[in-house]
């Protein structure tokens, strides 16, 4: 009976120490990006400009150099996605940052925006549908923003004391990941109007328990849409096709959705990383948690000795 108490109690300490835990982590102005890894997020950022003006290019960058990403689910009737990307082209940075926005137009279903395509709207839902309807019980809700591939806001409602802040927040958190040695490179030629892509991932400290999946963003600089609800004609950044890579290192030929208008299309490489936590139920356990679950198991355990008395 003993032995069954012991077991009782360390399970109940096992609860109290998880929502401990839990409550000091929500301590935050987002929502976690969920995935099927316990830990995920996306960077990279290497572009080259597709210009018809030349048939070749090349861009090698250090991690120091990425920008810092920002994913935007959006559409063309969507008048607070104004509000939103004014917040965003605002945020303030430091001398050696930058930001690439990358605009998702909403495609699935849609009468009224001309921008978004399948491909698009498959890796919104994709990569981040699940943590969108739980924070607002929809896949796809414009406007979105996601910070480095892990930090979601949805809606224009904030955590702190305006949006404009959980913004800020969220771009001067660094990303969950140790990335200071990475690179990465990106090349292109076009040959009898064939384009074909060669890349290179440097990951050199990366551990054995995080996988890489690469893409090639292709975005189109500016379209012009006079009929857009929101009233704002000219719309940047549009992601207009994407394309899955099967390695860190390779080459490929790629045909992809040309831009809405004019030639200001231009090829990004960038990468989801993904953590996977293959250590069982305890790994979610903070360290001393672990120490003090074990001992009490070990003791519950243990066969003990009567005392007769003499």
């Amino acid at each position: 009976m003993t032995r069954v108490r012991a077991i009782v109690v360390t399970l109940f300490l096992i609860f109290l120490s998880q929502q401990s835990f839990a409550e000091s982590d929500n301590i935050k102005t987002w929502h976690n990006v969920l995935s099927d890894s316990t830990d995920t997020g996306t960077l990279g950022g290497v572009s080259i400009s597709l210009s018809e003006n030349v048939s070749s290019d090349s861009n090698t960058m250090s991690s120091a150099e990425w920008p810092h990403l920002i994913e935007v689910y959006t559409a063309t009737w969507c008048t607070n996605c104004v509000r939103t990307e004014a917040i965003t082209n605002s945020l303030i940075l430091s001398d050696n940052e930058s930001i690439m926005q990358i605009h998702y137009h909403r495609f699935i279903a849609e009468v009224q925006d001309p921008f978004g395509s399948q491909e698009t709207d498959d890796r919104w839902v994709d990569r981040y549908g699940k943590s969108s309807d739980i924070a607002g019980d929809l896949e796809r809700i414009a406007p979105s923003n996601v910070f480095d591939g892990e930090r979601l806001h949805v809606g224009t409602t904030f955590s702190s004391d305006s949006l404009d802040t959980d913004y800020q927040i969220s771009f001067d958190t660094a990303p969950s990941i140790e990335y200071s040695d990475f690179s990465a490179t990106l090349n292109w030629f076009n040959e009898s109007d064939t384009d074909r892509f060669s890349w290179n991932i440097s990951t050199p400290s990366l551990a054995e328990s995080y996988t890489v999946s690469p893409k090639l963003f292709f975005i189109e600089e500016v379209g012009y849409f006079p009929e857009g609800g929101n009233g704002e004609e000219y719309y940047h950044n549009i992601l207009r096709d994407i394309v899955d890579l099967p390695s860190q290192e390779g080459e490929i030929l790629v045909d992809y959705n040309s831009a809405y208008d004019g030639t200001d299309l231009s090829v990004v490489l960038v990468f989801d990383w993904h953590y996977n936590d293959d250590s069982g139920a305890f790994s979610a356990l903070p360290f001393p948690n672990l120490i003090v679950l074990v001992s009490l198991f070990v003791a519950a355990l243990h066969p003990r000795k009567n005392k007769l008395s003499m």
